[in-house]
């Protein structure tokens, strides 16, 4: 195929001329970080101001689109952020942060999300050490079961927990599981990360914190996987502060 030729899909047979101006108005909202105002819309599509109106107020019905109050343009809305901020995007602009925080922590860093009611992981960046926690990409383990999926769970208030876990799971001793986790994530929540040990593997310790998106809801969690005996407790403070750090430069780099 030579570079000059054109690579772009083909137009559909039957366009349907409101979609196609709906879906042009989208892309422009998108690729404008200052907004888009009602004249500017007009123009692009090559349609009366009365109609660019209309469809910049049906995007933001949708949450597609919002309007900034002072300047009057529209600016890409939640539904539209989330969409952009796809894992893979994610991925790719956490993926030098990760492996920073292993080479200052020595240790083995995850990122993880939310699937139903499973914490997986989407990438490892492993530490230098010979005795350490391996690459555990597209592992998952049920969130109930570790510190990471317990930060998945920091904007789940208490009826969305129990909905999340099986009915009828027990924890130790026979209580409702949901209970006992419902209790922990209140005093998790109020420190700002989750710990385990030897809950998942013997011998084996998660340090973990939520990674906000741009909007300030949880979409992610980052963790620190290590040998208990190598980092004592008085030690987690420090790789807490860390991991905090790196949640929030990922926070920054997520699409806007």
């Amino acid at each position: 195929m030579s570079p000059s030729q054109d690579t772009s899909p083909a137009a559909p047979a039957y366009p349907i001329g409101s979609v196609d101006k709906a879906l042009r108005l989208l892309l422009l909202v998108s690729a404008r970080p200052t907004g888009v105002r009602v004249n500017e819309a007009s123009a692009e599509l090559g349609v009366a101001p009365s109609t660019a109106h209309r469809l910049l107020q049906m995007i933001t019905h949708h949450g597609l689109a919002v309007q900034d109050p002072d300047t009057k343009a529209y600016l890409p809305g939640p539904a539209l952020l989330k969409i952009g901020n796809s894992r893979e995007q994610c991925v790719e602009r956490a993926r030098p942060v990760l492996r920073d925080l292993a080479d200052e922590t020595q240790e083995t860093v995850h990122l993880s999300v939310l699937e139903q009611s499973f914490s997986v992981t989407l990438f490892t960046a492993e530490g230098p050490h010979m005795l350490r926690v391996g690459d555990r990409s597209g592992h998952a383990i049920p969130v109930w079961m570790g510190a990471m999926g317990r930060c998945l769970l920091f904007d789940h208030d208490d009826a969305a927990v129990r909905e999340l876990l099986p009915s009828g799971l027990r924890g130790p001793g026979g209580a409702p599981m949901a209970d006992a986790l419902i209790e922990q994530l209140h005093s998790d929540r109020e420190h700002g990360f989750a710990h385990h040990d030897g809950v998942v593997e013997p011998g084996v310790s998660v340090a973990a914190v939520p990674v906000r998106g741009t909007l300030g809801t949880v979409e992610y969690a980052i963790g620190m996987t290590y040998p208990t005996s190598r980092v004592p407790a008085e030690l987690l403070p420090s790789a807490v502060t860390k991991l905090q750090a790196a949640s929030a430069a990922i926070t920054a780099l997520l699409p806007r």
